[in-house]
C-alpha cells in the first residue's frame, strides 16, 4: 500500500517500508509533525501519537484507509 492524501490541513502518506506500514502526517506548510510504523503491538500508541500531532479526524481517516 502506497498513498497519500489530505485531510483538514493535514497531509497523509501511508506505505509499506520493509515489510511494515509506516504513517508519515505533514501539516499544512510541509512540516512532518509525525511518522510511525504501524503495528499490532504498538497501535494505541501510534494512534495516540497521531492524534496529538495533528487531530482525531486524522487517525479514523487512516484506520478506515488501513481496513
Amino acid at each position: 500500500m502506497n498513498v497519500m492524501y489530505s485531510v483538514e490541513d493535514f497531509f497523509v502518506r501511508i506505505r509499506q517500508d520493509a515489510g511494515k506500514l509506516k504513517v508519515t502526517v505533514w501539516n499544512s506548510v510541509g512540516d512532518k509533525v509525525v511518522s510511525d510504523y504501524v503495528s499490532a503491538a504498538s497501535l494505541d500508541k501510534v494512534w495516540n501519537n497521531i492524534s496529538k500531532a495533528s487531530s482525531e479526524a486524522v487517525v479514523e481517516s487512516i484506520k478506515e484507509r488501513m481496513k
